[in-house]
């Protein structure tokens, strides 16, 4: 991200939340953006998923300026390269949970097998093979965020964004998500968390922090 600046229209007139944010991510590195609710981290997120556009600025994600993107493009873009866990998941409780995990692959054309081989690598590493047939309604709140992080990956992408994935959750279900987080991605992918929780800090490989109205 360079220069970029982002504004929404309140009630009583422009909420400033970015001024000038710079900030660079190298292939590889995980960071946390830590800060106070209403400092901005969601829409950091957002920016760099392509979900919003900044008022000026350049964003480069892989090389590419998105900002220059239709959203049709972007949707493409982020599709191949990122896999997103929201703070309310995104899930489709009518689905199990295989067909949630499948849906992905499926948008990105991926031969049945190859879907199925994938899933089952997948459900293993996150321990959540006992749920693979259940729908995603009769889960509890940490069973699905855990699948939502496991539908992240599944298409193995190469960067990963998650915005505040513990937040809600026991420390127990906590630990576990950490346990997988640790095993699966921090080696192989480029990731961007924002929390307010020291414990997931502790895994990053550098931490920014983010203020009302101000730079990073």
């Amino acid at each position: 991200m360079e220069h970029v600046k982002k504004t929404y229209n309140g009630q009583h007139g422009q909420i400033k939340v970015f001024e000038d944010v710079n900030l660079k991510v190298k292939i590889g590195e995980c960071i946390v953006i830590t800060g106070p609710t209403g400092c901005g981290k969601t829409t950091l997120l957002n920016l760099i998923a392509g979900f919003d556009y900044p008022d000026s600025g350049s964003i480069r994600v892989n090389g590419v300026d998105i900002v220059k993107l239709d959203a049709d493009t972007i949707a493409a873009f982020r599709a191949k390269n990122m896999g997103i866990v929201f703070q309310s998941n995104t899930l489709i409780p009518e689905l199990t949970v295989y067909e949630n995990l499948e849906l992905p692959l499926v948008l990105l054309g991926v031969k049945k097998d190859d879907r199925k081989k994938r899933i089952s690598e997948i459900v293993a590493k996150a321990f959540i093979k006992g749920y693979i047939e259940r729908k995603v309604s009769t889960l509890s709140a940490g069973e699905k965020q855990i699948i939502a992080i496991a539908r992240a990956l599944v298409s193995d992408p190469p960067i990963i964004l998650m915005d505040e994935p513990l937040e809600t959750l026991d420390p127990l279900t906590s630990d576990a998500i950490l346990a997988f987080l640790k095993g699966e991605i921090l080696e192989r992918k480029t990731v961007i968390i924002t929390t307010h929780k020291k414990r997931i800090a502790e895994i990053a490989g550098k931490i920014v922090p983010l203020r009302k109205k101000l730079s990073i």
